[in-house]
């Protein structure tokens, strides 16, 4: 008598489960370490509270990919069913998530917006009327260049 269920068909589902888990964990790192960057590039304060985020992104993530082995493990019992199509459609739509938080990261790293806070100081530091003028020139050329891209 044949087995409805294969060991071999078995441990691919759950292999392949458990790369989708680990690919999904590697972009959220990736993502994190992007973001912490990002606002090291900007001069932004690195908090404690993006660390909590991203486990707490990761557990939500986690129960998502869950679901769709869940799924999954309704079809591994027909033949056609050849590997977790539901966990890795779920995964490969959470790294482009990941993907696409790290690409507004790199737009954000290229906006000049980040050098606002100096050249607000350097208004207010700026002794005649006239220094001042000519730095709010500089400001509104940086802000129509950055508008423009």
């Amino acid at each position: 008598m044949e087995s409805i269920l294969s060991l071999d068909k078995l441990y691919l589902f759950l292999g392949i489960f458990l790369a989708v888990c680990i690919l999904v964990i590697a972009a959220i790192m990736l993502d994190l370490w992007d973001g912490v960057h990002t606002a090291k590039k900007t001069n932004q304060r690195v908090h404690s509270h993006k660390l909590r985020v991203t486990i707490a992104k990761m557990s939500e993530y986690w129960r998502f990919i869950l679901i769709g082995f869940l799924v999954d493990c309704l079809g591994i019992f027909f033949s056609f069913y050849v590997m977790p199509f539901v966990a890795v459609l779920f995964g490969a739509g959470l790294i482009v998530v990941e993907a696409k938080s790290m690409f507004e990261h790199a737009n954000r790293r290229k906006s000049h917006t980040n050098q606002l806070p100096e050249i607000i100081k350097s208004i207010i530091e700026c002794a005649h009327e006239k220094d001042a003028q000519k730095i709010l020139e500089q400001f509104t050329t940086l802000t129509d260049t950055s508008n423009h891209h």
